[in-house]
């Protein structure tokens, strides 16, 4: 076994930017150190390692497969020495922690710039890592290498805490010159419009995604109202025709943008991009369920400081969607 009283955990952070970055001059910028810094240390690490950990290839430092476990594991056990030896007062302005967030893709374009925005004229020197919502989040948030994760969650691990940050209507989009766009929208006026649909991922055709059956998280992979017209249409003895599936709201006002389809996608969107991609909002003629977004936690982190403070941020981003904030 080795010695942990000759390790330096520099090193590990200095193999964390290695194996981020790829290169021993990004690697050395990003520590704000020299190449040949970089170099010494390596040989320190391997040494310590007893593996090679990275090989030189026409991309850069590739990594062996020792490299790629030791990285898996630095992703746990860094965060949690981080807490450790954190100071029970969390400063903002001071601290240079990296903060990681998983959300659900619609939230790229109406959370995330926002919470980017206000992160860095709080926190200058922390980093936030934003990922889109992955199968491994159970493991994660339980490791403490993600501190949050955004989306609609149907049942949660009680170990867990699940907190609504926003509510999001729905609306139709059409071309601002599209012979439709100065009628009143109707259910039928729908049912004889192409449409747009948004797959939201590989799993699309899934209402329910499960993370971990065995530990109880479920969240809805499909937010996106239709359910609310087929019902209508149903009751009416109509029919509706899907013209072209696309993987994101954005995506579709885009092709809406081109074409004489018409998409379904949340207000917040629309609000932000409509005027952008010269499209006209209206209003869906039956009632339409809201898409939730919720804030999922580790109960045993969300009351330290740090993660604390990010929710907050979370909160106030939310408020920039334009809807109703919640918590």
């Amino acid at each position: 076994m080795a010695n942990i009283d000759r390790v330096d955990l520099n090193l590990f952070r200095l193999f964390e930017a290695l194996y981020e970055e790829r290169s021993v001059s990004r690697a050395a910028e990003r520590l704000f150190i020299t190449p040949s810094a970089v170099s010494h240390a390596l040989r320190r690490i391997r040494l310590m390692m007893g593996d090679e950990l990275f090989t030189r290839g026409p991309r850069g430092m590739l990594p062996t497969p020792r490299a790629h476990a030791v990285a898996a594991q630095l992703r746990i056990l860094l965060p949690q020495l981080a807490e450790v030896i954190a100071p029970p007062d969390f400063d903002p302005a001071a601290t240079d922690r990296t903060f990681a967030v998983a959300c659900v893709p619609y939230l790229t374009t109406v959370l995330l710039p926002d919470l980017v925005a206000d992160v860095a004229q709080h926190a200058p020197n922390a980093r936030l890592d934003l990922r889109l919502i992955y199968n491994s989040v159970v493991d994660d948030l339980d490791s403490g290498a993600l501190d949050v994760a955004l989306g609609h969650f149907r049942r949660t691990p009680p170990r867990f805490v699940a907190e609504e940050i926003l509510r999001d209507s729905y609306v139709w989009v059409i071309r601002r010159d599209h012979p439709a766009a100065a009628k009143k929208l109707t259910v039928e006026a729908l049912s004889r419009l192409p449409h747009i649909d948004i797959h939201i991922d590989s799993q699309a055709k899934n209402t329910v995604e499960s993370f971990d059956v065995r530990q109880g998280l479920e969240r809805l992979v499909i937010q996106n109202g239709i359910a609310s017209l087929e019902e209508s249409l149903l009751d009416a003895g109509l029919r509706r025709r899907v013209a072209t599936f696309v993987p994101d709201s954005l995506a579709g006002m885009a092709a809406v943008s081109r074409s004489d389809a018409v998409c379904l996608v949340p207000e917040s969107v629309a609000n932000r991009f409509g005027e952008t991609f010269g499209l006209l909002r209206l209003e869906p003629p039956y009632k339409s369920a809201p898409l939730v977004i919720q804030s999922l936690t580790h109960a045993d982190y969300r009351e330290k400081p740090a993660i604390r403070w990010l929710l907050e941020r979370i909160r106030f981003a939310a408020t920039g969607t334009g809807r109703q904030i919640h918590g």
